[in-house]
């Protein structure tokens, strides 16, 4: 097989655009890195397009409905967004439409969450605790970035992740659905996480990394609830206040 070697080869330059959300947006494609995330992407519905490997990977490459390309170490350096990668990568097709919710277990909303790995654990994190349904609202990470990829570790490929740029429409659909809507809010009035029972009919919104939500959000929600820590801490990180909340509902189920 013959192994590229320029770095202006059309497809290396189109592949290493990939980093960037406009480009994967605009083509419709994402990449994945390393063998455990490429084994769950084979094993998901997602199309895989080209397998990417470097001429130093001891990984075996099984022929299949997708082009192979080997690439040397310098090539691979240039498409790569990891520091310390395996040397091998594939490019997939993004979905077409959104996941379809059927409202029938419990639903976390990420709102306005821009850290990438933040939004990974969260995602990782429900698919290990509850399996619960989540909708990424406003100005989220992206989820087919590296970072994210990296942070889930393959749940993405398992859960349904709906993503809506109108909050207060998807709210809508979760009370037309019976849902008994939480906010998680650092306020007086808010509930201690210990006097909340959750069931398949929960959602629960979690705020941005600097302001959490907004009073006209928490404001829509029936309940605001709050995890009490020790007056000395300003607050938890928000993966580990999902965490937790996760661990609850996946324990009331």
């Amino acid at each position: 097989m013959k192994i590229i070697s320029s770095k202006n080869n059309n497809l290396i330059i189109e592949i290493a655009k990939l980093k960037q959300k406009k480009h994967r947006d605009e083509k419709k494609l994402f990449c994945v890195e390393g063998a455990k995330l490429l084994k769950e992407a084979f094993n998901s519905e997602y199309r895989v397009k080209y397998i990417i490997y470097a001429e130093y990977c001891a990984h075996e490459i099984t022929p299949g409905d997708f082009k192979i390309i080997k690439v040397t170490s310098e090539i691979y350096k240039k498409i790569t967004d990891e520091d310390g990668f395996e040397g091998v990568m594939c490019v997939l097709e993004k979905p077409d439409g959104q996941a379809c919710l059927k409202y029938n277990k419990p639903v976390i909303i990420l709102d306005n969450l821009q850290n990438p790995g933040n939004v990974g654990t969260i995602i990782r994190t429900a698919d290990a605790l509850c399996r619960a349904d989540i909708i990424l609202t406003g100005d989220c990470a992206d989820i087919y970035s590296g970072k994210t990829q990296r942070a889930a570790m393959g749940a993405i490929f398992r859960q349904n992740i709906k993503i809506s740029k109108n909050i207060k429409r998807e709210l809508e659909i979760l009370k037309k659905n019976s849902y008994n809507i939480f906010a998680t809010y650092l306020n007086e009035s808010s509930r201690p996480l210990e006097s909340v029972k959750f069931d398949n009919k929960s959602a629960v919104i979690f705020g941005s990394e600097g302001g959490g939500l907004s009073v006209e959000i928490a404001e829509l929600c029936d309940d605001r609830i709050i995890i009490p820590v020790n007056p000395k801490s300003e607050s938890l990180n928000v993966s580990v206040a999902a965490g937790i909340i996760l661990w609850k509902i996946g324990g009331a189920l």
